[in-house]
């Protein structure tokens, strides 16, 4: 009986070490995995205040409005949708305002001036990109990044971003053409008498009051991590605080509209498009250099059509279908449209004066003047010499043996040794015929400078289209092309390295609202 108290006695025991053991242990592993510290004590002491809501505005009376400073890091600019008229950047929105909520003494938690915490357990601003072309329009629900807040209730949010924007694009001068695309940023629901936006620039000189001025800031988005863009020049950043009242409500609305000027690198379409189209026109101007006689002047003036006409469908496929104006390219290319066209006809009326014959076309006094004997002086062509005339004039230089005349002709050059033993009949008969040999070739000789003549008229109205199409050619490309504001100006790139420091800012009061709600 004894025995078995004792062993009663010592298995409780046993049961009280092992539950105490267990309990301890517990007790350790839960210590050790719960978070300890400042920091966590810190977060505890601001996130179980009463009251608080995330969904509320951070002041102290209602009528209080939060004072909201906004700036953009343009980190790079991903794409320029001509066709569809978009931009799409990739940037930081940085963000400050204060919150009384989360305000702290250091000295009463550990000496712990900032605290990171999730950007969903604290009040965000609403804000919205207006001109939003796709994507997530609410800037807060696009990004779970957090926030830093320091002891003195200061809000620190930098969520990165990527924009899709809508960006009316202004092709009149593509491919030497500038685009001004903007960022019209403000908050969506709450209006200016319950979120004072400003710019980030504005927070040394600003006030507590409602500011109901509208705003000009020059270099107004931080560069200092921009990425440089393959096919766009940054040129210049700027931004407009502007004050609007909607017809829906009776309130301001702020917003805060963020201009972006690039410059296109007019390399990529000037390898792959102005050099086609400037060989096409010197293709237009070889055709009055190809010899009428080779037969494919015609061919070519169509090839070079056909060709042209692949670049125009090029060119539409890169361009918005806007009718506010044409681009420069497309003038450029009508251009050359039509002096093919023009060569074209030309051509046709060129080969038709080189096979002309006498028989069909009699070559007037005037157009021998003028195309034969002073047209080749101003061209610097070789003039006009017929090639059956040096022959003609060596035979009337023969010395004649016997002279014969009649009512019809005069002939020479006839040998005595042919006139010994033949009546007079005969050498009549035989002179008829002379008389006609010499009368056919005389003729033939005749039709043959005639068509010479022609032949010598065409090439000097080829020679002559050949200077006058070079000449609107060249004149053509040299004002076309000028007209580009681009090739006139020698505006730099900005980058990360030349971007204005943050002291260049500069801040220009306009027009101010004297009537709020």
């Amino acid at each position: 009986m004894k025995s078995s108290r004792i062993l009663i006695h010592r298995t409780l025991v046993l049961i009280f070490y092992a539950l105490f053991f267990n309990v301890s242990c517990i007790k350790i592993v839960n210590s050790e995995l719960l978070p300890s510290g400042s920091d966590w004590k810190l977060y505890k002491y601001l996130t179980t205040k009463k009251n608080y809501s995330p969904f509320v505005r951070p002041v102290t009376r209602h009528e209080s409005a939060v004072l909201l400073f906004m700036n953009l890091s343009l980190i790079q600019i991903l794409d320029v949708d001509e066709k569809r008229q978009i931009i799409k950047m990739n940037a930081w929105v940085n963000l400050d305002w204060k919150d009384h909520n989360f305000m702290w003494d250091p000295k009463d938690h550990g000496n712990v001036t900032s605290l990171i915490l999730p950007s969903q357990d604290i009040w965000t601003p609403d804000l919205a990109l207006y001109n939003n072309a796709g994507g997530d329009w609410d800037l807060a629900s696009s990004s779970s990044t957090k926030v830093i807040v320091h002891y003195d209730g200061t809000v620190i949010w930098r969520p990165p971003i990527i924009f899709k924007s809508q960006c009316g694009i202004n092709v009149e001068y593509f491919p030497f053409d500038m685009q001004n695309c903007s960022m019209k940023i403000g908050c969506w629901t709450h209006h200016g008498l319950l979120i004072d936006l400003r710019h980030t620039s504005q927070k040394a000189n600003s006030q507590p009051t409602f500011d109901n001025c509208r705003s000009q800031i020059d270099h107004a988005i931080d560069l200092s991590m921009f990425t440089t863009d393959v096919q766009w020049d940054l040129i210049g950043v700027s931004a407009r605080r502007n004050i609007e009242f909607y017809p829906c409500c009776s309130e301001p609305y702020l917003d805060i509209t963020f201009y972006i000027i690039l410059r296109r690198k007019p390399l990529f379409f000037g390898v792959n498009l102005i050099c086609p189209c400037i060989s096409i026109s010197i293709l237009t101007i070889l055709v009055f250099y190809l010899p009428a006689d080779s037969r494919e002047k015609i061919s070519l003036s169509i090839s070079t059509l056909i060709a042209l006409t692949v670049f125009f469908l090029l060119v539409f496929e890169i361009s918005p279908p806007t009718s506010l104006v044409v681009p420069l390219i497309v003038k450029f290319l009508l251009f050359t449209m039509v002096l093919i066209i023009f060569s074209t006809i030309a051509t046709v009326i060129v080969l038709n004066i080189h096979t002309r014959t006498p028989d069909t076309h009699k070559i007037s006094p005037w157009t021998r003047h003028i195309f034969i004997e002073v047209l080749p002086k101003v061209l610097r062509i070789k003039r006009y010499e017929h090639p059956g005339s040096k022959q003609i004039g060596r035979l009337s230089r023969s010395p004649p043996s016997l002279y014969v005349q009649n009512s019809d002709c005069v002939l020479t050059d006839f040998n005595q040794h042919m006139m010994e033993g033949l009546s007079i009949d005969q050498i009549e008969a035989s002179l008829d015929k002379v008389r006609h040999t010499v009368l056919h070739f005389r003729q033939q000789e005749k039709r043959n400078k005639i068509r010479s003549e022609w032949r010598y008229v065409a090439f000097v109205i080829d020679r002559l289209l050949l200077w006058m199409f070079a000449g609107a050619t060249m004149a053509g490309i040299v004002s076309i092309f000028m007209q580009a504001p681009t090739l006139h100006t020698k505006e730099r790139a900005l980058t990360a390295l030349t971007a204005p420091s943050v002291d260049a800012i500069n801040v220009t009061r306009l027009s101010c609202e004297t009537k709020l709600v």
